[in-house]
């Protein structure tokens, strides 16, 4: 039994006024109080995310520019390569902007590097880009540190446009512009976005300078699932306008208009089903990313812009064929790295290389690595005299600064916090190890799992209702995990080890006189300890168990111990309940923090005649088809938003498009109860 942190909220939640009307339960609020989420605003906004928040894409200080030099491209009729990356979140912005560019007219070809050829732009893929004709070059999910390369494609007469989200360099490409939001003076309020989500705001501005007539496909909102899919699969925070698109895409995927990802849909068993973020990260993500890992992503991106279905389904299975080859490929990596971890005492940061390691699986090996060991992990496969290395980190340890200490013995590096790829030679291997060694000793991290428990909860507190409002903060990924619960003093009434190899443990676990079922994956190994306690505490999320008709609610254990234990193995938060780093993570430290003042000031009420009115006024200046372009007027600005907020709650109307004005469409709905609406709750009078 492991010796985990785990890490109580001093915090207690007092009850607001302002949701009284919510209808959320003291256990649910205390969670969202203690995550941040506090004020009325905050709230409503992560419970109930609209697409009228997101962040206008002019916002960019370089968007303009490089809308002029687009508008220039399609008036003489350029050809224009887009340059993306082999992973699922490149692959996706690559097909959404080769979809939307096309369908407004722009002539376009696509590239993505194999893995051979390596992550980021290259000058040979440049020149040949040049010898086609190419005069502007647009990169996805890439193109940051490309100083060299852009200067390279500028003798050759080829502009760049560069669309990233990775850490930026000190020196900056000279290109006709860069959108990432992680610079500095990007202009752009929400630095989180993934690749996708920058390329989507490049088809935002061009749709808002175009105008919709102009597409032969669709609008914005037909973007959304491609946009959540590889967003959910580059892990980043599900916080803040991530949120919104995944929340909505998830939405849109359940009825996309992609034949690509409805095929994929079908092959993984999900077509036709309300779709969750976890599904899409264990299960569909994993086949797009296949290809790319394996050899060439070209299958993947031939899928998503694949638009007859029958062979976007045969892509689809051929993806899953590569899939498992990934997945054997990826075991036999991990027993030979674990082999090697057991003939020497495990190190502070785990460097191992070899000659016989795919590059393409390295990265989900560290990961593995990182959840059993607690330690930073780089792993590198040999190729000749170059290393190529992927590498995960741990809470508190810093991947890419820590490379950027080592910056003298590797030959190109880049990535995140959490993740990051370089490249070295060989024979430079030892002093990586040594140095990311010596380094570590001065950052005094301790090799512990941390969980943030949410929420000190009794046995028979357990119920649909609390889990259907739990689902409510879904969807759940980095950034915004589900809810973490902790109950104690259960007694161990059975237990059994079940799967095929023996690797969980089920146990029946009761209070008083209640019992509930509760699954431990993946520790198997640790039966023998727990038939001998006959009482335990646990941590757990809470998950639904669907057993012919009946639903019963299953406690998910992620730790736990024999009750009474607590020393070391304990602590408790700041009196802010989750740090600021983690709050401004979240984007709703100021919210927290200002939270009491703001209820001071009087909320304007809405009723259902005020709603009915406003309704009425929409549906007269519809076209049609029941579109409306819509922005709110001078007066009471913030109520007419509120009010279309409720409307797209309850699904009265769909966003198309648009951050101000917008582009919606009102819905043929026969009857609604307004009190459906958590917002309506909360606002009414």
């Amino acid at each position: 039994m492991e010796n985990n942190l785990w890490v109580l909220s001093q915090k207690t939640y007092s009850g607001e006024a302002f949701l009284e009307k919510a209808g959320l339960s003291r256990s649910t609020l205390s969670i969202l109080h203690n995550r941040g989420y506090s004020s009325r605003d905050s709230v409503l906004e992560f419970l109930k995310p609209s697409l009228l928040d997101l962040h206008s894409p002019f916002l960019f200080k370089d968007m303009e520019v490089i809308l002029q030099r687009l508008a220039g491209a399609r008036a003489d009729q350029e050809k224009i390569l887009i340059y993306g990356d082999y992973d699922a979140d490149g692959v996706t912005g690559t097909a959404l902007l080769y979809k939307g560019l096309t369908s407004l007219g722009y002539q376009v070809v696509v590239h993505i590097p194999s893995r051979e050829e390596g992550y980021g732009l290259h000058s040979e893929a440049i020149e040949k880009a040049s010898h086609n004709n190419v005069s502007l070059m647009i990169t996805v999910d890439c193109g940051i540190s490309a100083v060299q390369e852009t200067a390279f494609a500028k003798t050759l007469d080829i502009d760049m446009i560069i669309t990233d989200h990775h850490e930026p360099p000190d020196e900056l490409p000279c290109a006709v512009g860069i959108l990432n939001p992680k610079i500095a003076d990007s202009g752009y309020p929400f630095p989180h976005l993934a690749g996708v989500g920058v390329a989507f705001k490049l088809l935002q501005a061009l749709y808002a300078r175009l105008g919709y007539s102009e597409a032969a496909f669709g609008t914005e909102n037909d973007y959304l699932d491609l946009v959540a899919l590889g967003t959910i699969a580059d892990i980043v925070p599900l916080v803040g306008e991530n949120r919104i698109l995944v929340k909505n895409g998830l939405t849109v995927m359940e009825n996309t208009r992609h034949s690509g990802i409805r095929a994929m849909l079908e092959e993984c068993g999900l077509l036709g089903k309300k779709l969750k973020a976890g599904q899409i990260s264990f299960i569909v993500a994993p086949r797009i990313n296949a290809a790319g890992r394996m050899d060439t992503a070209r299958l993947a991106l031939n899928l998503l812009l694949e638009e007859t279905y029958d062979d976007a389904l045969e892509m689809a299975r051929e993806l899953s064929k590569e899939n498992n080859q990934r997945q054997l490929t990826e075991k036999e990596l991990l027993c030979d790295a674990e082999r090697i971890l057991a003939e020497d005492p495990i190190p502070n940061v785990i460097v191992l290389s070899s000659p016989n390691w795919h590059h393409g699986v390295i990265g989900i090996v560290a990961s593995r690595l990182v959840e059993r060991y607690k330690r930073p992990v780089f792993l590198i496969a040999e190729e000749g005299d170059t290393g190529k290395g992927s590498a995960r980190g741990i809470s508190d340890y810093h991947v890419l600064d820590e490379l950027k200490k080592q910056a003298d013995t590797l030959s190109k590096f880049g990535g995140h916090k959490q993740a990051a790829g370089f490249t070295l030679p060989v024979d430079q291997i030892p002093q990586l190890r040594e140095g990311l060694n010596n380094s570590f000793l001065e950052l005094g991290i301790i090799f512990k799992e941390r969980f943030q428990i949410d929420s000190i909860i009794s046995w028979d507190e357990l119920n649909l209702q609390l889990l259907e409002e739990l689902e409510q903060m879904a969807p759940f990924g980095a950034g915004n995990p589900a809810p973490v619960l902790r109950t104690d003093g259960l007694v161990v009434q059975n237990v059994s080890v079940v799967g095929k190899g023996r690797e969980h443990l089920k146990m029946t676990l009761a209070a008083a006189k209640l019992k509930r079922e509760a699954m431990a994956f993946k520790k198997g190994q640790e039966f023998d300890l727990v038939k001998n306690i006959d009482m335990i505490d646990i941590i757990y999320n809470l998950e639904l168990n669907s057993y012919g008709n009946v639903e019963t609610i299953q406690a998910v254990i992620k730790d736990f111990r024999p009750s009474g234990v607590k020393a070391e193995q304990e602590i408790a938060c700041t009196s802010e309940g989750y740090s600021e780093t983690e709050l401004a993570f979240s984007g709703n430290l100021k919210d927290f923090k200002t939270a009491a003042p703001e209820e001071k000031i009087p909320a304007p009420r809405l009723s259902r005649k005020i709603l009915a009115d406003f309704y009425r006024n929409l549906k007269s200046v519809m076209d049609e088809r029941g579109f409306i372009w819509w922005e709110p007027s001078a007066e009471k600005p913030e109520m007419q938003l509120n009010i279309m907020k409720i409307f797209e709650e309850l699904g009265i109307i769909s966003w198309y498009g648009g951050t101000g004005p917008y582009l919606f469409k009102l819905n043929n709905i026969e009857k609604t109860y307004l009190q459906t609406s958590l917002r309506f709750r909360v606002w009414s009078e």
